[in-house]
């Protein structure tokens, strides 16, 4: 049986443990493009606990605009040229220790990434980053792609008839 769009969405939300994430270099507002993995809540919030030694750190510290991309495991689409995935813009803001939900949300990183958590804890350069969605899209495959409302529905998306991207 063919998945819902949002079925498919869920899932594909669900199945994959690392984001790409593009920002902006801190000086000369260059895109960079790494990968981080993450954790999701209900709200649709995206976090991060990454090293202040790596450069897509800075930059959100600097510039806490940056796009993330969810996409199918290149081994397991049908057809690669329509591999499903999901985009958004999101606006990036520290979790600072002394907030009320910090240790929980590593507690979440742990019960995900047990192997790694509990030594990235310990290490002073590590912070967690909390990405507020503002806009998104999801591409299920060939003529099934979605515009995310602010409310996270699904509105089918023809860039023929659509010109405002």
């Amino acid at each position: 049986m063919k998945q819902t769009p949002e079925e498919a969405l869920a899932e594909l939300q669900q199945s994959v443990q690392s984001l790409f994430l593009s920002t902006l270099t801190k000086k000369e507002g260059v895109p960079n493009a790494s990968y981080a993995p993450f954790i999701c809540d209900n709200a649709n919030n995206f976090y991060l606990f990454v090293s202040q030694l790596a450069p897509h750190t800075a930059d959100l510290q600097a510039n806490p605009q940056a796009s993330i991309l969810l996409i199918e495991d290149e081994k397991d689409c049908r057809q690669i040229f329509a591999r499903k995935r999901l985009s958004y813009s999101c606006y990036a803001t520290v979790v600072e220790k002394k907030e009320a939900n910090y240790e929980g949300l590593l507690d979440q990183f742990d019960a995900r990434f047990a192997n790694m958590i509990p030594l990235l804890r310990t290490l002073p350069d590590f912070i967690l980053f909390k990405l507020s969605v503002e806009s998104g899209s999801f591409v299920q495959g060939f003529g099934q792609a979605f515009k995310i409302d602010q409310d996270g529905s699904l509105i089918h998306h023809d860039p023929r008839k659509d010109n405002d991207e």
